[in-house]
């Protein structure tokens, strides 16, 4: 009778422990959620303002490049 109770008792907690389980990994993953989106934003920010740089630094050399070659041909 006493093995009965314990057993009943012993498969009660292991069933907590699987559900227990469950909603930790589930925290887990929503909080690895929320930091990569939060990198995603700071990263987009970050390549929006780099874009113009690059842009304006690229134009220039193009139109360099253009005017050196214009003087090869004069």
């Amino acid at each position: 009778m006493f093995s009965i109770y314990l057993k009943n008792d012993f498969n009660r907690l292991f069933k907590e422990d699987k559900a227990q389980g469950s909603v930790e990994l589930i925290l887990l993953i929503g909080g690895i959620i929320v930091i990569v989106l939060v990198c995603m934003f700071v990263y987009k920010s970050y390549m929006g303002g780099l874009g113009d740089e690059l842009e304006s630094n690229e134009l220039e050399s193009l139109n360099n490049s253009f005017e050196e070659l214009s003087s090869k041909f004069e």
